[in-house]
């Protein structure tokens, strides 16, 4: 229902979405309603382990992206800057909460992330502290458009993460990791009906939004945050979730061809090759 702080009455984005409410019920901290001394009966598996910690970490990272997105277009839109923000301080508690269940589990061993040469971290850390700037330049001459890719953006990594908690539960069905994960997926659940709603509803209105959307996401790395990751993690993640089970990758990019004027997009199939899977 629209509310007066949703902004005025003629028709916009994901209109049937209540920023104001969304923002007044947002999700924090889910540690005092986890009930973690079931694992020390029944622990997780360290492969389990090692795929939540590379979800809590690209969750973790939500804060990195918000800055570059936020340098562009988007920041102009008071409405989507809200729910943002919003979305932003619910991401940082499903990390917490994930590492919350995997700090249960003091005894299991997990690989160390191969760190960068001193020389690659260097360079890196100059290249975190100039991609907002030449980011801000290249969204610019994107213009408000670049509002729809970061929706569109947000569509397919919710759809991503969703999909990677599920695998995660089916491979190690353990009742109280259920648990925690049945209510992360409500809190995304809720988060993807704005990213959702705004994507369809900005690519619906203009030819030019969908080529400049496919353009984009087209470029991206998927997850959001992958880049900051070690492509050993990175390349883990596909090949226990999405390699391993045929047919996720498809399904993720079945999703993404029903976004108007992004149909036949193997994003999804294409990153698991791409990190030495197979998605066929």
């Amino acid at each position: 229902m629209h509310s007066q702080s949703d902004g005025p009455q003629e028709p916009v984005p994901a209109q049937g979405f209540s920023v104001r409410d969304y923002a007044r019920t947002a999700s924090g901290s889910h540690r005092a309603e986890m009930d973690l001394s079931a694992f020390a009966e029944s622990p997780l598996r360290a492969d389990t382990l090692r795929a939540l910690r590379y979800v809590a970490s690209v969750e973790s990272g939500t804060m990195g992206h918000l800055r570059n997105v936020l340098v562009t277009a988007t920041h102009k839109d008071a409405r989507v800057t809200a729910f943002l923000g919003t979305w932003a301080f619910e991401k940082f508690w499903i990390a917490d909460a994930l590492q919350h269940v995997i700090d249960a589990h003091p005894d299991v061993a997990l690989p160390t992330p191969k760190q960068r040469s001193r020389v690659a971290a260097f360079f890196g850390e100059i290249q975190e502290r100039v991609r907002p700037i030449t980011g801000s330049i290249r969204a610019n001459r994107v213009g408000e458009d670049m509002i729809a890719v970061h929706m569109t953006l947000g569509t397919i990594d919710e759809w991503m993460t969703q999909a990677a908690l599920t695998r995660i539960v089916e491979l190690d069905p353990n009742p109280a990791l259920a648990t925690v994960v049945e209510k992360l997926l409500a809190v995304q659940a809720r988060q993807l009906e704005f990213f959702e709603a705004q994507s369809r509803d900005r690519l619906a209105a203009a030819e030019h939004t969908r080529v400049v959307v496919a353009q984009q996401i087209k470029a991206a790395q998927w997850p959001i945050g992958a880049d900051a990751e070690a492509k050993s993690e990175t390349d883990f993640f596909y090949s226990y979730l999405f390699a391993s089970k045929p047919g996720i990758a498809a399904g993720i990019d079945a999703k993404i061809s029903t976004l108007p004027g992004q149909e036949g997009l193997p994003l999804i199939s294409r990153a698991v090759a791409s990190h030495g899977g197979s998605a066929a």
